[in-house]
């Protein structure tokens, strides 16, 4: 893994903080999977045909943290949108990266799984109810890191949201995976250590029987 992680930091080259599509290959190391994606550069023509449809577009900036207020997301792209979407968003942010994603179709709540750092105790691995009303929710469960697949589970559990692993109105979850998925973080976390400030996976969903990162973003000291 420290070869992985070398190859990766030398990728980044010289960015302050990685962008989502960086993010996601970081992730991925950890097996946590993410949709299938490609970035495109400022002036680069679209070229997605290993990509299937429907499609996400997302400006790729480590600079914009929330694309959603800023316009920097196009949900339910087909084929036949797809070129006058993406036109729009390099009109629209001309100097920034373009994501284009297989865009994943889920049911069940989002979650999100992520890592903050205390100046006394170290990181901690964070796990709770996703998505955009993530902080009005406020359903989390937290662990030092490193965690183990036993202590994500004990998370979960914890969680109000933890009812929907419960075949909950017909919803299947995987709650092993979800908690392999968290332990994968901890471990990620534990491997960078000092120079990882946080990290959000907002949000993890459960598709195609396995867990799916949507969105990342790492932050370094």
């Amino acid at each position: 893994m420290e070869t992985k992680l070398k190859r990766w930091f030398e990728t980044l080259g010289d960015k302050k903080n990685p962008d989502e599509f960086d993010a996601k290959q970081l992730v991925k190391l950890y097996a946590i999977k993410v949709p299938k994606s490609k970035r495109l550069r400022p002036g680069d023509e679209l070229n997605i045909d290993d990509i299937k449809p429907p499609y996400v577009l997302k400006v790729c900036s480590s600079n914009i943290l929330h694309k959603t207020e800023q316009k920097g997301v196009l949900l339910n792209n087909d084929k036949e949108c797809i070129q006058d979407n993406f036109d729009l968003m390099q009109d629209r942010f001309p100097n920034e990266n373009i994501l284009v994603e297989n865009q994943s179709s889920y049911m069940g709540p989002e979650f999100i799984i992520g890592i903050i750092k205390d100046p006394a105790l170290g990181h901690a691995v964070m796990v709770g109810a996703g998505g955009v009303l993530t902080e009005i929710y406020k359903d989390t469960a937290f662990r030092l890191v490193p965690c183990s697949v036993n202590e994500a589970m004990d998370m979960i559990d914890e969680l109000v949201l933890s009812s929907v692993f419960e075949n909950f109105r017909g919803i299947t979850l995987d709650k092993e995976k979800l908690a392999r998925t968290i332990s994968q973080v901890s471990r990620l976390a534990h491997d960078l250590g000092d120079r990882l400030r946080g990290l959000d996976i907002n949000p993890i969903v459960f598709c195609d029987k396995e867990w799916i990162a949507l969105d990342v973003k790492v932050m370094f000291e």
